[in-house]
């Protein structure tokens, strides 16, 4: 840069800048124009207001599927970018979370829209402000080692093990209408997530309904997987299908939002670009951040990262699988929800159009 040109920013973009937006953007401008940045994200960066709560706890389920954008955001340091200082509380599986909601101790959490609409029901104000990945292809059954299924229907009167209320339901009732089988003769028995293998094991449930690490973890004990959200293996052969949609997203209370809107804004901001980070980095990368704190192998987490799609948009595909996942939770027979919601009930996102508006492009948001 020429000096000239260095002393007419100092002379008028400074001073204008000064009767603008105040001292702190000035000093982004003059850093704009002394390091070449462009002066636009210097200037929207120093006028972000502060986070009013910096030490909080995000509680998240122990797995790559929900909570893979929230790791990365904690171990590249992109919380602490934003002057967060933030914990990372674990659970087994999101079913915990509308008890833990409710009890007042979850303020941040990682989970799908639907458990929004539990909480909604239960009279909690939880409000899901942006999806973080659509991992319907981590959701499996895993048939027991010892297990003989000729076909779909000798499922009827086997032993599933599943964490009540769990998304996968979803998979298993899609199959059941795709093949004929008749839903209500399988026996779904209340199992955690880490209960399911030993269980699987010594014969007392036949298959497992459930989601990696455990998944993975049941076919290396012996099992095999029958079928997924969106892969059958039913024929022998790999297949495409469409048995489920489920999202994890971000889901803040609502009070607090209400209260700290740029704590909660500066939380969005560290899992986009999270997101951004793990979209554009090899899945090898990516496994060897994940597989401390997650406490997976790197070369297990490969393969369940390939089966999920990170993504923080909310389009028009994104609200349509989103009207169906909810459809099938309001079902009587399936009792999720009192109500079938529609995305405007559980999407809150006047703060994602505030933060990152690109990402929003669905109809009627």
């Amino acid at each position: 840069m020429k000096g000239n040109d260095m002393r007419h920013i100092l002379d008028s973009d400074f001073k204008n800048g000064l009767k603008r937006v105040g001292a702190a953007a000035c000093i982004a401008m003059l850093c704009a124009a002394t390091l070449g940045l462009p002066l636009g994200l210097a200037t929207s960066q120093a006028a972000r207001a502060a986070p009013e709560v910096t030490k909080l706890d995000f509680w998240a389920v122990k797995d790559a599927q929900e909570s893979a954008s929230i790791v990365v955001a904690s171990e590249k340091g992109f919380f602490k970018e934003e002057g967060l200082d933030l914990t990372i509380k674990w659970i087994v599986s999101g079913t915990d979370t509308p008890s833990l909601a409710a009890s007042g101790q979850i303020l941040l959490t990682g989970e799908s829209a639907y458990i929004d609409g539990v909480l909604r029901d239960k009279g909690v104000d939880m409000r899901y402000l942006m999806p973080m990945s659509n991992i319907g292809g981590s959701q499996m059954v895993v048939l027991g080692p010892n297990t003989v299924v000729n076909s779909p229907k000798d499922l009827e009167g086997k032993k599933i093990g599943m964490a009540a209320g769990a998304g996968v339901a979803m998979a298993i009732t899609s199959m059941c209408e795709d093949k004929g089988v008749d839903c209500s003769k399988i026996k779904l028995i209340n199992l955690q997530p880490p209960d399911q293998i030993p269980a699987l094991l010594r014969g007392d449930i036949d298959a497992m309904a459930i989601w990696n690490p455990y998944a993975l973890a049941g076919v290396k004990a012996g099992g095999r997987v029958y079928f997924t959200g969106n892969k059958s293996y039913i024929d022998g052969q790999e297949q495409s299908v469409h048995y489920m949609y489920l999202d994890g997203g971000l889901i803040v209370n609502g009070p607090f939002l209400m209260k700290n809107p740029e704590t909660v804004k500066a939380v969005m901001r560290a899992i986009i670009k999270a997101t951004n980070y793990i979209n554009s980095h090899s899945r090898k990368e990516i496994a060897a951040i994940l597989s401390g704190p997650l406490e997976i192998p790197a070369d297990d987490l490969e393969q369940i990262l390939k089966a999920n799609i990170y993504s923080n948009a909310v389009d028009d595909t994104t609200v349509g699988e989103l009207t169906k996942l909810l459809a099938y939770g309001g079902r009587p027979d399936i009792g999720w929800t009192g109500k079938v919601y529609v995305p405007s009930e559980v999407y809150d996102l006047h703060l994602l159009k505030e933060v990152a508006p690109d990402l929003v492009t669905a109809k009627g948001f």
